[in-house]
């Protein structure tokens, strides 16, 4: 008798429970949206999207949000239409019980800016996603130019089996790569300005401060090419002077080779 009394109490118990989030569902379902807030986070990144340009999206997509009902919203659509930007990594989207709707979304990082032998010109991000060019801000960031092959059109093949900028083809990967190494130095970052791809299919870096054509070949071994340039500039060059030498070469492993000017 005892042990049924206890099934039937925890039956009444999660009926209770049941019906009152029931209820309060569908209370919340009735709550109008009082306001719609977009917050972007650039996480350091050179600002490309604002949340102006993300609201318009939406109404022109002819979706209303302040003053709808929660339950009548189609946050499936506008989570679509918030992640279909190419300068959104990620977009979430939460409706609180004070009828509030949140949009959460985290904007991708431009790690190079490639102009094509056709001027045409678009971004890399650290992952390794085309972007285009911003219509709102410029982000400042390495460029990349010379013998690249057109870019029809800024098209991503997104990969879960191997990093993303392995799915670019073979010039935009080794750019990528060339770039990613310069990003991760920040000595090398705030020296070199451009990334030069010649006919050869060999990189030029080209500092923002001295004139000289830094030859780096292909990318076997950038990291270690790029010490050996750090070290360079930070003990020879001080030493020398910064208009001494009109190209230094990277090719050779563990040696720099320099040529004088004419």
């Amino acid at each position: 008798m005892k042990r049924l009394i206890t099934i039937v109490f925890w039956i009444i118990m999660v009926t209770a429970v049941t019906t009152l989030f029931i209820f309060a569902n569908k209370k919340q379902e009735k709550q109008v949206c009082k306001e719609f807030r977009i917050e972007i986070d650039y996480d350091g990144a050179p600002e490309l999207v604002s949340k102006t340009t993300l609201r318009q999206e939406i109404t022109q997509n002819k979706l209303k949000i302040k003053g709808n009902e929660t339950g009548k919203l189609e946050i499936e659509r506008i989570h679509r239409i918030l992640n279909s930007n190419p300068f959104v990594k990620k977009a979430t989207l939460t409706v609180g019980v004070n009828g509030i709707v949140k949009a959460a979304v985290e904007q991708r990082k431009p790690l190079v800016r490639v102009a094509d032998q056709q001027g045409k010109q678009f971004y890399i991000d650290e992952e390794g996603f085309l972007m285009p060019l911003s219509h709102e801000f410029a982000a400042r960031a390495v460029i990349a130019n010379g013998n690249i092959r057109p870019v029809n059109k800024i098209r991503n093949v997104v990969s879960k089996e191997k990093p993303q900028y392995q799915s670019l083809r073979s010039d935009l990967q080794s750019i990528y790569v060339v770039a990613k190494a310069l990003k991760e130095d920040p000595f090398c970052e705030a020296l070199i300005e451009q990334i030069y791809l010649d006919e050869n299919h060999e990189f030029l870096l080209f500092p923002k401060i001295g004139h000289q054509s830094i030859i780096v070949g292909d990318t076997t071994m950038i990291d270690e090419k790029l010490r050996n340039l750090k070290i360079f500039y930070t003990e020879g060059m001080k030493k020398r002077g910064w208009e001494v030498y009109h190209t230094i070469n990277l090719k050779f492993r563990n040696q720099i080779v320099c040529s004088k000017p004419n």
